[in-house]
Order: C-alpha cells, then structure tokens, then sequence
C-alpha cells in the first residue's frame, strides 16, 4: 500500500464577505498518485489548494501533509513541495538561467548538482534556445513551463499544480504530461487542479469533485461511473457534469404531516 501523503479531513473556510469557499471538505492522496481536482468555478479548488500549501489558514478542519501537521508544524513539510500557482509572477529582469539558479539556491540544491539540474530541465522543457533570454522576452506558455521548471527543480514528494497547462501549446503540454507521468512513477504524489475534462480524464489516475465546498465524488473513472449509475462509455466530463447538476439540486421538501400544526384554529 503506496504511503499516504495528503489527508485534509472535514475543512471548512469562510471569507469575510460570508461567502463559504469550503465546507467540510476532505481528501487523501497517496505516493505515486496524480490526483485531479475539478469542480465549477468557486466550487473551492482554490481555496483549498492555498490551503495545502500554508498561504491560507482554514476556519476548521485538519491538515497533514508527509506525516507534519499542517496547522502546528508549518514550515517542516515546504521543502519537500514544489507549487506551481495558476498566474505565478517571475522576474521579469532576470535570464531563465538566473532565475533557476535562485530558485535552486533557495531550495539548497549544491552548486555542482544545480547547474546539471538546471541544463536538465531545459532540455526536458524545450527552453535550451531560451536560456540566456529575460524572462520578460518569454511567451505566455513557455513563461509557464519556466514556472513549472521552478517548481520541480529541488525533485518534490509532492508537487501541487493550479491550471498548469493553461496558455501552452500541445508540444509543451505533452512534454509537461511526460514529465508528470514519469514523476508519479517514480513515487511523487501529484495534484492536479483543472478545468480540462479530457486532460485530466487520460492523465490522472484519480479525481475528486468539488461542489460548493464539498466532496461530492472520488475516484478513478470506473469508480466515478458507479458513483454517477454511468454507462461504460460516459466521459469525465458527462459524469462531472451529472454529478455536479445533482449536488446543486436543492433538497426536495418533505411532505406536511397532519397533527396538532395542521389543524384549523375557529
């Protein structure tokens, strides 16, 4: 049995404008796993995210990631996170290569490992011819394989994606799924938060959906079919979109029983 890696159980979140972002959210992820996490717009993926990686504080809840408490204990478990944000913000001034080296400075990569890791993942990215360009002459997508760069440069135990194949073009975006399938091979725990259906359909090996701040449904796609009384054939997305119609349906109202409250006052 893979180890666990990620375990929130019974999260919940409120903003100061009242709008619940989580309520009683849970999930677990385990080594070797790319996990998928889809749910409409507002539905929490975010928030929860944030959460994973110590940016927010939920209002309820427990978090452990790689065996620390998240709550008590938050610094111990980030240098074994890569996090990769939906818009990240790089420097525009320096070169790709500056901008890895820092981030393996940071991360305490030796200087003799870090130049190998750095032509690596260059030549893994398709950056090579961009190596000594500004971060500011770079393209939306090549920005964010430079991000992504960034966040597997230290080889995480667990690496945390929010959109990250938005703006890359298919070449990039299947360098980038390679890349992710032959980490989870190797034993990293994945997270993956997506709106493309079919991406997440044929890249994870599980998905969870969120719904106003909800679970509603785990699983790999045979389970999320039982989950949904799906057909064989039915899509990720058809069982999402069945699954997430019916979580917003409101309860239906019970019938008026007769008694005491029904009766006419004369």
């Amino acid at each position: 049995m893979p180890n666990l890696v990620v375990q929130a159980d019974n999260l919940y979140k409120a903003y100061d404008s009242g709008t619940v972002a989580l309520d009683g959210f849970s999930i677990a992820a385990y080594e070797g796993e790319i996990m998928g996490l889809i749910g409409p717009n507002g539905a929490g993926k975010t928030t929860t995210i944030k959460i994973l990686v110590g940016l927010l504080m939920p209002d309820g809840g427990k978090v452990t990631i790689l065996g620390h408490d998240v709550l008590t204990d938050p610094i111990a478990y980030k240098e074994h996170i890569g996090y990769m944000p939906e818009a990240p913000a790089l420097p525009e001034y320096l070169t790709v290569t500056e901008f890895l080296g820092y981030i393996g400075r940071i991360r305490d990569i030796p200087k003799d490992e870090l130049s190998k890791r750095v032509e690596e993942l260059l030549r893994r990215l398709d950056l090579v011819l961009k190596a000594n360009e500004t971060v500011a002459t770079l393209s939306k997508g090549m920005r964010a394989k430079l991000a992504f760069a960034a966040a597997t440069i230290h080889n995480p135990k667990l690496l945390i994606l929010d959109e990250p194949l938005l703006g890359i073009d298919p070449a990039g975006q299947r360098l980038i799924k390679d890349q992710l399938q032959n980490m989870a091979r190797s034993g990293v725990c994945i997270l993956v938060s997506t709106h493309q259906l079919d991406t997440a359909e044929r890249l994870c090996s599980k998905v969870s959906i969120i719904n106003h701040g909800k679970n509603i449904a785990t699983g790999d796609l045979a389970s999320l079919r039982s989950q949904a009384h799906a057909g064989e054939k039915q899509t990720l997305e058809e069982i999402f979109l069945k699954l997430t119609e019916e979580a917003g349906m409101p309860e239906p109202e019970m019938p008026r029983r007769k008694g005491l409250f029904s009766r006419r006052v004369s």
